[in-house]
């Protein structure tokens, strides 16, 4: 629901999965050139056309409006499901069959690609503990994936913001490989220290400024809620070719049709939006989590609960590094010395990796338009009572 508030936040999957595409085909040769450890052609080419493949599947099973859907899903299916599902059911199954037959006939039969190795890799199942496979899969679901590097960069520019942007080019050339007993592990050359950094702040200030802005919040809760009203049962179909039905075009007819019966379905189709009254800091303490809670206790006492809409489920970690790990820790992301070979962690070498360990968690209330000034003035009074 972004576009509700960055206007030109209109971009499809389609462009950010092609741009994965490419931005990993880039990522991955950067990182055989760089590193030490010797894939033969045969595998450089096959490998790079799994990670392309990977990349232009990846967010297939994502529903009408991404991931403000994933509340409505079916019990226990998330969108990385209905994607295997699309990958192993449609006709994108029989697209990548063709494709891994011509791998066959030109290298062997060991060079296949299937539906089933797509998934496996992207999935992190890892069919016959082939290590290289687990290497493979850091380009697409890892701290230092192209699905990252691609989505801050096009969020960035559709929402006309600056906080998601870092030199994508000087990223991908630090990359590297660093061996472990024998096996390849994604890395970064010392030189690319800041430019990770620089990609981590990125993503950071963008959850902050547009991903969790206010309103985008609000009008997240406000499709929740429409969908509940609009979907049979209140959710998606676990069927493959029912859920395919739905898009972004049937939801908002549906919504237009449900205006005058449901507040949400009315409230985004005309654009309503519920001022936000209170928030919490970004990362609160246990203390002003408390001071939230109880003046919200005292609004609902004086104003009626039903009048507000609380959101407290904008949880994220800046990042998922540990900030305590060793270079033999899988989850480490290693700082490779080419001047020496001296091998780290980015938790060692990085202050700002170390400082953003708390989550973001934000807290806010919403109050319908016409109480805003009454809530207001309560709670500066209340305010300023404390500060008495």
């Amino acid at each position: 629901m972004t576009y509700m508030v960055f206007h030109g936040a209109e971009h499809t999957r389609f462009g950010h999965s092609l741009g994965v595409m490419h931005l990993v085909s880039r990522a991955f040769y950067s990182a055989v050139n760089n590193g030490n450890y010797l894939f033969s052609d045969e595998k450089r080419e096959w490998y790079n056309q799994i990670l392309r493949l990977i990349a232009l599947t990846h967010d297939l099973g994502h529903a009408p409006f991404s991931h403000a859907s994933e509340s409505v899903f079916p019990d226990g299916l998330e969108h990385e499901d209905f994607t295997e599902k699309i990958v192993k059911e449609t006709c994108i199954g029989s697209y990548i069959r063709e494709i891994g037959a011509s791998f066959k006939e030109k290298y062997g039969e060991e060079y296949d690609i299937t539906p089933e190795l797509i998934c496996d890799i992207y999935l992190g199942r890892n069919p016959g503990e082939n290590s290289e496979f687990t290497f493979l899969k850091s380009f697409m679901d890892s701290e230092l994936d192209c699905d990252k590097m691609d989505y801050l960069l096009r969020d960035s520019t559709f929402c006309g913001v600056n906080y998601g942007k870092f030199d994508v080019d000087r990223l991908i050339a630090s990359l590297t490989i660093y061996v472990q007993n024998d096996c390849p592990r994604l890395a970064i050359a010392d030189g690319g220290v800041q430019v990770f950094e620089e990609f981590v702040l990125a993503r950071y200030f963008m959850f902050i400024q547009v991903y969790f802005h206010r309103t985008r919040r609000y009008f997240d809760i406000m499709f929740y809620n429409a969908l509940k009203h609009v979907l049979p049962e209140g959710k998606y179909p676990s069927s493959t070719e029912e859920y395919l039905q739905w898009d972004d075009t049937r939801v908002i007819q549906l919504m237009q049709q449900n205006a005058g019966a449901n507040v949400a379905c009315r409230n985004i189709t005309e654009r309503i939006v519920y001022p936000r009254v209170l928030h919490s800091k970004v990362h609160p303490k246990a203390g002003d989590k408390t001071e939230f809670l109880l003046i919200k206790r005292d609004l609902y006492n004086k104003f009626g609960q039903e009048n507000f809409i609380e959101d407290f489920s904008a949880g994220k970690m800046p990042h998922k590094i540990p900030t305590k790990t060793e270079v033999g820790d899988e989850r480490a992301i290693v700082i490779v010395d080419s001047s020496t070979g001296k091998c780290s962690t980015i938790s060692e070498t990085s202050h700002i990796i170390q400082s953003l360990t708390d989550k973001i968690d934000i807290l806010r209330l919403y109050v319908k338009p016409e109480m805003k000034e009454d809530v207001l003035a309560e709670i500066k009074q209340i305010y300023a009572d404390i500060q008495k």
